[in-house]
Protein backbone atom coordinates (compact mmCIF):
# COMPACT_ATOMS: atom_id res chain seq x y z
CA UNK A 1 0.00 0.00 0.00
CA UNK A 2 1.45 3.24 -1.02
CA UNK A 3 0.48 6.57 0.58
CA UNK A 4 0.78 9.71 -1.34
CA UNK A 5 1.83 12.84 0.55
CA UNK A 6 0.69 16.06 -0.87
CA UNK A 7 2.85 19.11 -0.59
CA UNK A 8 0.20 21.11 1.35
CA UNK A 9 -0.08 18.34 4.02
CA UNK A 10 3.62 17.90 4.70
CA UNK A 11 3.59 19.41 8.27
CA UNK A 12 6.00 21.87 9.86
CA UNK A 13 9.36 22.47 8.39
CA UNK A 14 12.54 23.26 10.27
CA UNK A 15 12.19 26.96 9.51
CA UNK A 16 8.74 27.20 11.11
CA UNK A 17 9.89 25.34 14.21
CA UNK A 18 12.93 27.62 14.61
CA UNK A 19 10.78 30.76 14.23
CA UNK A 20 8.31 29.44 16.83
CA UNK A 21 11.19 28.74 19.26
CA UNK A 22 12.57 32.25 18.71
CA UNK A 23 9.20 33.86 19.43
CA UNK A 24 8.83 31.68 22.55
CA UNK A 25 12.32 32.70 23.72
CA UNK A 26 11.52 36.42 23.31
CA UNK A 27 8.28 36.04 25.28
CA UNK A 28 10.07 34.12 28.06
CA UNK A 29 12.79 36.79 28.38
CA UNK A 30 10.12 39.49 28.71
CA UNK A 31 8.28 37.47 31.37
CA UNK A 32 11.47 36.85 33.34
CA UNK A 33 12.22 40.58 33.31
CA UNK A 34 8.72 41.31 34.62
CA UNK A 35 9.09 38.72 37.40
CA UNK A 36 12.46 40.17 38.49
CA UNK A 37 11.00 43.70 38.59
CA UNK A 38 8.02 42.45 40.62
CA UNK A 39 10.33 40.74 43.13
CA UNK A 40 12.35 43.94 43.56
CA UNK A 41 9.21 45.98 44.23
CA UNK A 42 7.95 43.35 46.67
CA UNK A 43 11.17 43.37 48.66
CA UNK A 44 11.20 47.16 48.77
CA UNK A 45 7.60 47.16 49.99
CA UNK A 46 8.50 44.61 52.68
CA UNK A 47 11.18 46.95 54.04
CA UNK A 48 8.76 49.89 54.00
CA UNK A 49 6.09 47.84 55.73
CA UNK A 50 8.48 46.71 58.47
CA UNK A 51 9.64 50.30 58.95
CA UNK A 52 6.07 51.60 59.21
CA UNK A 53 5.21 48.91 61.75
CA UNK A 54 8.28 49.75 63.87
CA UNK A 55 7.49 53.49 63.76
CA UNK A 56 3.91 52.85 64.81
CA UNK A 57 5.12 50.62 67.66
CA UNK A 58 7.41 53.42 68.89
CA UNK A 59 4.48 55.86 68.88
CA UNK A 60 2.33 53.41 70.85
CA UNK A 61 5.16 52.91 73.36
CA UNK A 62 5.44 56.68 73.87
CA UNK A 63 1.67 57.00 74.31
CA UNK A 64 1.77 54.26 76.93
CA UNK A 65 4.70 56.00 78.68
CA UNK A 66 2.84 59.32 78.69
CA UNK A 67 0.29 57.87 81.09
CA UNK A 68 2.97 57.73 83.78
CA UNK A 69 3.07 61.53 83.81
CA UNK A 70 6.84 61.58 84.12
CA UNK A 71 9.21 63.38 81.72
CA UNK A 72 12.02 60.85 82.19
CA UNK A 73 9.75 57.90 81.33
CA UNK A 74 8.35 59.72 78.32
CA UNK A 75 11.77 60.71 76.94
CA UNK A 76 13.10 57.22 77.68
CA UNK A 77 10.43 55.80 75.38
CA UNK A 78 10.66 58.50 72.68
CA UNK A 79 14.34 59.27 72.18
CA UNK A 80 16.42 56.07 72.00
CA UNK A 81 17.76 54.92 68.65
CA UNK A 82 16.90 51.28 68.00
CA UNK A 83 17.47 48.91 65.12
CA UNK A 84 15.06 46.31 63.74
CA UNK A 85 15.67 43.86 60.93
CA UNK A 86 13.17 43.10 58.20
CA UNK A 87 12.58 39.70 56.61
CA UNK A 88 15.40 40.22 54.09
CA UNK A 89 17.93 40.97 56.81
CA UNK A 90 18.04 44.73 56.11
CA UNK A 91 18.63 46.84 59.21
CA UNK A 92 16.14 49.64 59.85
CA UNK A 93 17.10 52.34 62.35
CA UNK A 94 14.24 53.89 64.33
CA UNK A 95 14.79 57.29 65.98
CA UNK A 96 12.44 59.66 67.74
CA UNK A 97 12.54 63.34 68.61
CA UNK A 98 10.36 65.68 70.60
CA UNK A 99 9.71 69.14 69.11
CA UNK A 100 9.49 70.67 72.58
CA UNK A 101 10.98 69.76 75.92
CA UNK A 102 8.91 68.09 78.57
CA UNK A 103 8.61 70.68 81.36
CA UNK A 104 10.06 69.48 84.64
CA UNK A 105 9.15 71.36 87.79
CA UNK A 106 10.23 71.17 91.42
CA UNK A 107 6.65 70.75 92.59
CA UNK A 108 3.50 69.69 90.82
CA UNK A 109 2.02 73.17 91.36
CA UNK A 110 4.80 74.77 89.30
CA UNK A 111 3.76 73.26 85.97
CA UNK A 112 0.73 72.80 83.82
CA UNK A 113 -0.90 69.46 84.68
CA UNK A 114 -1.30 68.73 80.97
CA UNK A 115 1.30 69.09 78.21
CA UNK A 116 1.05 68.36 74.53
CA UNK A 117 4.33 67.25 73.01
CA UNK A 118 4.94 66.79 69.29
CA UNK A 119 6.70 63.50 68.57
CA UNK A 120 8.42 62.72 65.26
CA UNK A 121 9.59 59.17 64.59
CA UNK A 122 11.75 58.29 61.57
CA UNK A 123 12.92 55.01 60.10
CA UNK A 124 16.09 54.86 58.01
CA UNK A 125 17.03 51.79 55.99
CA UNK A 126 20.49 50.40 55.38
CA UNK A 127 19.34 48.85 52.09
CA UNK A 128 21.34 49.95 49.04
CA UNK A 129 19.43 52.56 47.07
CA UNK A 130 16.89 53.21 49.83
CA UNK A 131 15.50 56.73 49.98
CA UNK A 132 15.91 57.71 53.61
CA UNK A 133 13.94 58.28 55.68
CA UNK A 134 11.80 55.34 54.62
CA UNK A 135 8.97 56.38 56.95
CA UNK A 136 8.40 59.56 58.96
CA UNK A 137 5.44 60.05 61.26
CA UNK A 138 4.61 63.05 63.44
CA UNK A 139 1.96 63.01 66.12
CA UNK A 140 0.97 64.90 69.24
CA UNK A 141 1.25 63.16 72.60
CA UNK A 142 -0.87 64.28 75.54
CA UNK A 143 0.99 64.03 78.84
CA UNK A 144 -1.17 64.34 81.93
CA UNK A 145 0.84 64.77 85.10
CA UNK A 146 -0.47 63.13 88.22
CA UNK A 147 -1.24 65.55 91.07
Amino acid sequence: MMTIIRKDEAGFGLTEVMIAMLVLFIVMVAMISAVIAALQVTSSNATGSTAAEAVQQRIEDVRAASVAGDCDVLEGAALPVTTVTDGRGVDITISGSLASTCVRAATSGDRDPVQVLRLTVEADSAAPGASNPVVTTTTDILVKFQP
